[in-house]
């Protein structure tokens, strides 16, 4: 549903009107309502206060006329409907574990009025109790007022609040009809004109004799409509001359497309080395991150394996070699644990010896060249290769010779590419002795 700015306007103006209207007629007039009915309480109650009080002091004296004169006190009031004296009596039951308070009528007036002790207020009586203690009796004073005059208030403020609502919706009906027509029109105007202005018509322009947002409004679309027009010559001016430019920005984009090509090669060449320059740092990280727990489980296979063939050598004796269960199942599974752990420590070094060319490989090359002893780098290598050899040479015992000249010299070398040719040569012999050694023929491996 479309609402125009006239709709929005009386809706506005109707429902501040509205919510003005129910203040005035339901809640001021609920609030003081309320509020003389608080007072009326507090009166009727100050009367039964200032009559118990009178009754008090004449009880107290022994003053029985002074009780009627405290009584009279009240006899006056217009609204009053009853005033009663009660006696209050407690009586207990026979154990003495409960009690009832009974009120007696001890004096009434009028005298004819029959009073109910258990009387309370309604809308059209106000009753108030207001106890009193003395030597001679305990009792109350239950004082009624009728509510008549609060009801004709209530009658007055309503009929009072209903007039006064009614002037205040004419008044706000003529005040929403008077900006409805000061708004929409020349807002309706502005439209239809900003309309035409959208379908290439600048020549329209809105007159208003308001002197209001709603004017100015009218002065900012007439020099916009003025700036278009402007604007839409220097646009064609510029046209023109862009027209003349473009002839000369296409020999130029030839000349830029075989840049771009040329620039596009050279930027995938550059990612192409940065890739393998990033697979290389991940690389090397990867195997940093791997050499450690591979050692471990080399190491634990090769204790497990150790571990496994004490525990069979223990089985096979006694008393252990006369359990059929043992013999039958306990040393077959350890075999198989044993064959496991054999695969699991052959795998583990394999894998340990790829991971460490691979760190070799991926060692940044150093170019310079360090004054060695020969026979001191070449021993202290071969020490290092023959700790590593007793590790990973699965049992077979190879014996190294060394016959190193003598006196030493000593020569510009690369330690780290030297050490890689000597571990290199190494590797092959002890490959080849341990080939040789498989195929059952007895000899001792030298190298």
């Amino acid at each position: 549903m479309r609402l125009t700015v006239k709709t929005k306007i009386w809706m506005t103006v109707t429902s501040i009107v509205l919510l003005f209207s129910f203040f005035v007629m339901f809640y001021l007039p609920t609030i003081q309502e309320r509020y003389l009915l608080n007072n009326f309480n507090k009166e009727v109650q100050n009367h039964a206060n200032t009559v118990a009080l009178g009754v008090k002091i004449a009880m107290t004296e022994q003053n029985f006329e002074g009780v009627q004169t405290a009584m009279d006190f009240v006899k006056q009031d217009p609204l009053l409907q009853f005033v009663s004296l009660l006696q209050t009596d407690t009586i207990w039951n026979n154990q003495h574990t409960k009690y009832q308070i009974k009120r007696t009528v001890f004096k009434t007036y009028p005298t004819n009025q029959v009073v109910a002790v258990q009387a309370t207020s309604n809308d059209t009586t106000v009753i108030k109790r207001a106890p009193f203690s003395t030597p001679m009796m305990s009792g109350e004073i239950l004082l009624a007022s009728s509510t008549r005059d609060i009801i004709q208030s209530r009658k007055q403020i309503r009929l009072t609040s209903l007039l006064f609502s009614f002037l205040v919706f004419s008044i706000g009906i003529i005040i929403g009809f008077g900006l409805a027509r000061n708004i929409s029109v020349p807002v309706l105007e502005l439209r239809d004109a900003a309309t035409r202005v959208g379908r290439g018509d600048l020549t329209q322009r809105v007159y208003s004799r308001s002197r209001d947002e709603i004017g100015e409004l009218g002065i900012a679309f007439n020099k916009m409509v003025t700036d278009l027009s402007l604007a839409r010559q220097e646009v064609e001016d510029r046209t023109r001359e862009l027209l003349l430019e473009k002839k000369k920005s296409d020999e130029l984009l030839a000349d830029l497309r075989k840049t771009l090509t040329d620039l596009k090669e050279t930027q995938e060449q550059l990612i192409r080395q940065e890739k393998l320059a990033s697979m290389g740092q991940l690389t090397k990280g990867l195997v940093d991150r791997l050499l450690n727990p591979l050692n471990y489980v080399s190491n634990f296979a090769a204790l497990s394996n150790e571990f496994l063939k004490e525990s069979k050598e223990l089985l096979t004796s006694p008393p252990y070699v006369a359990d059929d269960y043992v013999q039958t199942e306990v040393i077959p599974l350890l075999t198989m644990v044993e064959h496991n752990t054999g695969k699991i420590e052959e795998h583990g070094f394999s894998l340990t010896r790829i991971v460490r060319s691979m760190d070799k490989l991926l060692q940044a090359k150093s170019d310079i060249f360090i004054e060695t002893k020969v026979n001191a780098f070449i021993e202290a290598q071969l020490l290092t290769y023959e700790k590593e050899n007793q590790i990973t040479s699965k049992g077979i015992s190879v014996e190294f010779i060394k016959d190193i000249a003598q006196p030493t010299c000593c020569v510009n070398i690369l330690p780290a590419e030297m050490t890689l040719v000597l571990v290199n040569l190494l590797n092959n012999a002890v490959y080849s002795l341990q080939e040789k050694l498989l195929l059952g023929e007895p000899f001792a491996p030298r190298c």
